[in-house]
């Protein structure tokens, strides 16, 4: 080769390599409000002909009847939703190892009096599908009114999942329990949420105003009502043909406060989104990623789960993730020894068992009302980093609106999903949840390591 070509073979590799490196730092970290951006126009839009019934919100979240089923089974074709991928990792088989006398023990507790059984439940369609893991293995699973292969709608078991994605960013240093919301939502400033903790947040004893379980259930009819346009904004309720005058967070921090925190137990899932939007803030990461990233990539799902996602970008982190029951077990299972990647640290772990009683029982609040009711006989503790409950012996339980539910015990290294939906006037379709902790405790699961 010629000086003048080795010269200008030189000249073309440095204005290459010049390019290259200018390339790479005019890229930059897109900012979290272009990803959301990003999120929404890529998300699944539901199509009309892929309905499998009709109906006008909201009466689809208040609503009885036969149809529920199908929206719960379904509700990807009515609410736009965005995947949480599995990518490429490989899913974690789970061996079967059914027992052939567990489906027909007798269930009952003091709430409920009438003997049944897992069996009968499933024969009565009371439920849309339960499974149950001991050891890693599935020894028990039916799919009474549903397909295995649908993703069905978690209600509040979803509030878990940012429990669980604000455990790992704690891990991280990213957060801190003791943090107030003032410290990432600029929101707040001045308002008297300012101050108030993460913990508290993950206690559902913030003390905000934009409540959710208050008399004539105005929270849901009335439209000037903070809980009501919380749910116009995650898209759950028909968005207001004009913009919305606030955005999400200055409508809750602009409800004010109802009480002090810390000092009462007061359930509402305006907690779970200012949670969820702290862990997007401080992480400039979406909802839906941090999913995918702390929990969906590790626990070796069977399929993508969806959360939905309105037009300002408010994911369903309190309520409307989407998944298979399998995997609703698999996510489960990343909390026991069983698993073969773990979800949850020994600080986590810990946080879960470090609740208060004396909170959990607040005159007029939540665990006075429902849970120490509900499980007044099986030793119910508190409630902790949005775990409904969590009992004597360390196993801890989230349910969800229709009959959705999620019960894990690391010690006795057992996981129960269900699923079900609002399919009548009755109860019956919670029958699972009142009766789940009286399976736990089954002879079949104690004492075996």
């Amino acid at each position: 080769m010629s000086n003048n070509n080795r010269i200008l073979l030189d000249a073309i590799i440095f204005f290459s390599l010049f390019l290259l490196i200018g390339c790479k730092q005019q890229v930059k970290e897109l900012a979290l409000e272009d990803k959301i951006r990003l999120a929404v126009e890529s998300r699944k839009v539901p199509v009309p002909n892929e309905q499998k019934v009709s109906f006008t919100s909201p009466e689809w979240i208040e609503g009885r009847g036969p149809h529920s089923t199908e929206i719960f089974r379904h509700l990807e074709n009515y609410i736009p939703t965005i995947l949480i991928e599995k990518g490429a990792t490989k899913t974690k088989e789970l061996p079967k190892n059914s027992s052939n006398t567990l489906g027909q023990e007798l269930l009952t507790t003091t709430f409920f009096k009438k003997e049944t059984s897992l069996n009968e439940i499933c024969n009565e369609k009371q439920i849309n599908g339960i499974i149950v893991l001991h050891k890693g293995e599935i020894i028990y699973e039916k799919y009474p009114d549903m397909e295995p292969t649908d993703r069905h709608f978690l209600g509040s078991v979803s509030k878990s999942f940012i429990g669980t994605v604000i455990g790992n960013l704690a891990d991280e240093g990213i957060v801190n329990e003791q943090d107030t919301i003032g410290k990432f939502l600029p929101e707040f400033k001045d308002k008297p949420l300012e101050n108030v903790s993460i913990e508290n947040l993950l206690r559902m004893a913030s003390g905000t105003n934009c409540r959710e379980h208050v008399k004539d259930r105005v929270s849901f009819t009335d439209p000037n009502h903070c809980f009501y346009q919380l749910l116009q904004h995650s898209a759950l309720f028909p968005e207001p043909k004009s913009a919305f005058e606030e955005n999400l967070m200055e409508l809750v921090a602009n409800a004010g406060a109802y009480e002090s925190q810390g000092q009462i137990y007061d359930y509402t899932s305006a907690n779970s989104v200012i949670l969820a939007t702290i862990a997007e803030r401080a992480s400039s990461k979406p909802f839906h990623e941090l999913v995918q990233e702390y929990i969906w990539s590790k626990i070796g799902a069977e399929d993508d789960a969806r959360t939905t996602l309105s037009s300002s970008g408010v994911a369903g982190s309190y309520g409307t993730m989407l998944m298979r029951l399998r995997d609703l077990a698999r996510y489960g299972l990343a909390f026991t020894d069983d698993a073969t990647t773990k979800i949850a640290s020994e600080r986590y772990l810990s946080q879960i068992n470090k609740g208060d009683k004396e909170l959990f029982s607040s005159q007029d609040g939540t665990g006075q009302r429902l849970w120490l009711k509900i499980y007044q006989d099986q030793e119910p503790l508190f409630q902790s980093y949005h775990w409904d409950v969590v009992f004597e012996d360390g196993d801890f339980a989230k349910f969800g609106l229709g009959g959705q539910g999620l019960y894990i015990s690391p010690e006795k290294r057992l996981v129960i999903a269900f699923f079900s939906a609002n399919k009548d006037e009755t109860t019956n379709n919670n029958n699972i949840m009142y009766l789940v902790r009286s399976l736990a405790l089954f002879e079949h699961f104690k004492g075996e390591q």
